[in-house]
């Protein structure tokens, strides 16, 4: 079991490698779009959200598959998925997440969505929360592994770095040409 978590860290540390060197020049949708999938395909997860946190509220940045998640800013005192009391700060691991609730304020929850586990690694600069990356699973997960969860951060803060342009803390607002996210009707 050792030998096959220690193979997917050496993959998905080599993936991140390849894709790294391969930004630049990028559109920073691009990235976002490229980076997301990785972490999906590395992981084998249906679905990844980037978060920006900026003050009080967490913004959605991109999805991968692009499909149906939140639209709009969500209080930091709710995120993730009213656990916020918790204050993750390497992860926070949802083995049966059927019953979360999608969004605040929503009565839909994520087993209607078809998703069974979830994963929120937040993305952490000085002990404040920056942004986090979600991952979600239709097929229910026994655990999660840690061990790539810096691999994981680290490519998190750079998909926000070149989503907002900036080093550290990302701004609110979305970059251009990043595909927006389709409401939950």
């Amino acid at each position: 079991m050792q030998t096959q978590q220690f193979q997917s860290q050496r993959a998905l540390a080599a993936a991140v490698a390849v894709f790294s060197e391969g930004v630049a020049g990028s559109a920073p949708s691009e990235i976002l779009s490229d980076g997301l999938g990785l972490i999906q395909h590395q992981c084998s997860a249906d679905q990844v959200t980037l978060y920006s946190a900026h003050q009080h509220e967490v913004i959605p940045l991109g999805t991968s598959p692009v499909e149906e998640m939140p639209t709009g800013a969500c209080p930091t005192d709710w995120f993730p998925w009213g656990f916020s009391v918790a204050a993750p700060e390497r992860f926070l691991f949802v083995q049966n997440a059927e019953t979360l609730p999608v969004a605040l304020g929503s009565s839909q929850t994520l087993g209607e969505l078809g998703l069974h586990s979830c994963l929120h690694l937040p993305i952490l600069e000085r002990q404040q929360l920056i942004g986090a990356l979600q991952l979600y699973w239709s097929a229910p997960q026994e655990e999660w592994d840690d061990s790539t969860g810096q691999i994981l951060r680290s490519l998190g803060r750079l998909l926000l770095a070149s989503s907002t342009g900036e080093e550290s803390v990302p701004y609110r607002n979305p970059p251009q040409g990043v595909r927006p996210y389709s409401s939950l009707a």
